[in-house]
């Protein structure tokens, strides 16, 4: 006889997550505290699973906790993504990479050696600062 269990493995983990995400990204619910149990309650899910799920929302900066007092517990507030982040990125790393070209161009057809020199460290510098701040701003 073929016992079977209930699938609690990472994929009913993985849906849950699917599902808060999902509900978050949907709803109006900016303006109002969201806790884990309200969550579990208004998603039909397990209050452990809920809270795993809003862990790792917590840890990926889509929620931010606020601690209330002792009667209260905790809350989440939704974190909404910058607009139009990647479009300035582009446009931004574009500039760069343009304005390097032109002074390596510049420099290669007056033969200044300086201004090659120039135009390579000024992209090389810039390159890797927006890296360095683009990985300490998501830390």
């Amino acid at each position: 006889m073929i016992e079977r269990r209930p699938q609690t493995t990472d994929t009913g983990k993985s849906s849950a997550y699917a599902r808060v995400r999902a509900f978050l990204e949907s709803e109006d619910t900016s303006e109002r505290r969201v806790t884990v149990e309200w969550l579990a309650g208004r998603l039909h899910l397990p209050i452990a699973d809920c809270a795993e799920v809003v862990e790792r929302l917590v840890g990926e900066s889509a929620l931010r906790r606020h601690r209330g007092g002792p009667s209260e517990g905790s809350w989440f507030e939704i974190l909404s993504p910058p607009p139009a982040a990647g479009v300035r990125h582009a446009v931004l790393g574009t500039l760069t990479i343009c304005v390097s070209i032109a002074i390596v161009v510049l420099g290669a057809m007056l033969h200044h050696i300086f201004f090659f020199a120039l135009g390579l460290g000024l992209g090389l510098l810039i390159a890797f600062a927006w890296l360095d701040w683009e990985l300490k701003s998501r830390a």
